[in-house]
């Protein structure tokens, strides 16, 4: 056997993660960047790993880099085996409990509220060991949260477009969908309309979720291929539920959202009650998801806290789409 022959055998791993950062990152610099690489070191990797298997993996065109049919096939068929090399040290140290054991979980404020005491209160009780943190973020938040490696785990709602801000850096695991409401207080002239349009709606102020709000991207989204973006008049933006229902019960506007499993408003003195009604035919759905980075170690205190997650809020309710 040569001496080149087992070189080439020392470096497989890189050559194998490379070609699976480019699947992802799509461009040589991206990957070095991420490997800590020179551009040209990541380009022979893939080149010598289309020596090996004598096929034609990526294509070039400028700055962009795009797989073959046999380099996907190929990051099919390694992307489990690196992500398992590349976690084994760290699942071999927890093994040991060499290490302290922590887990941080980012998401909106409405579902560190409403979705998540159940499963924390049962995780905390199974694992008291285990450091828990939580991350109040808006979604958008907690999804660059998890990508710059601050948090663990990101549990989103998923606004249209924000998939494609994943750059597929991450898995998604499916637990529930939400209805789009609209939200008026009793007696409102678009509670009485048989059938709501868009352009009825936007007639009125509106309060609606920040802009990093999944909810607020679909709504922005529907009213934008509708061209009627620009006649929304916005009264309020904000990123707790709660705080939009009580300018809704004050007659501040009329609100769009994915209320999720809140609780029933209740009226202070001066407030009007609110009415909701499904306006899901015209905005979709809220999905919510929850998010882990693709060959973060898989450790069995982190999946176990995804299991507590999915089964809770599926029988929760909600529409549910899918369990982890």
């Amino acid at each position: 056997m040569t001496t080149d022959r087992l070189f080439f055998k020392e470096l497989r791993l890189r050559q194998l993660r490379a070609l699976l950062e480019i699947s992802r990152k799509k461009s040589f610099s991206a990957v070095a960047s991420f490997l800590k690489l020179s551009v040209v070191s990541v380009w022979r990797q893939v080149r010598s790993l289309e020596e090996e298997f004598g096929a034609k993996l990526v294509n070039t065109e400028g700055q962009q880099v795009t797989l073959t049919e046999e380099g996907w096939m190929l990051v099919e068929m390694i992307e489990p085996l690196v992500e398992s090399f590349l976690s084994l040290r760290a699942a071999f140290a927890d093994r040991q409990n060499r290490v302290p054991r922590r887990l941080t979980v980012a998401a909106p404020a409405g579902i560190l509220s409403d979705e998540l005491p159940e499963p924390i209160k049962m995780y905390r009780k199974q694992f008291p060991d285990v450091e828990l943190r939580l991350m109040d973020r808006p979604s958008r938040g907690a999804v660059a949260a998890l990508i710059a490696g601050q948090t663990d785990i990101a549990i989103v709602g998923m606004g249209i477009g924000m998939t494609d801000e994943l750059d597929g850096a991450v898995d998604q695991l499916p637990l529930t969908r939400y209805s789009m409401v609209l939200l008026c207080p009793e007696g409102h002239a678009l509670t009485q309309s048989k059938k709501l349009t868009l352009k009825q709606i936007v007639q009125y102020p509106l309060v609606l979720g920040s802009e990093d709000t999944s909810d607020r991207s679909l709504v922005d989204q529907t009213f934008k291929r509708a061209g009627l973006l620009e006649k929304l008049n916005v009264a309020l933006s904000a990123t707790r539920v709660p705080l939009i229902m009580r300018y809704v019960a004050l007659n501040f506007g009329v609100a769009l959202l994915a209320p999720g499993t809140h609780a029933p408003f209740k009226p202070k003195r001066g407030e009007m009650a609110l009415v909701s009604r499904d306006v899901s035919h015209l905005f979709g759905y809220e999905e919510v998801v929850l998010l882990r980075r693709k060959g973060a170690p898989k450790l069995p205190h982190v999946d176990a806290f995804c299991k507590m997650v999915a089964i809770t809020m599926e029988a929760a309710g909600g529409d549910s789409i899918g369990a982890l």
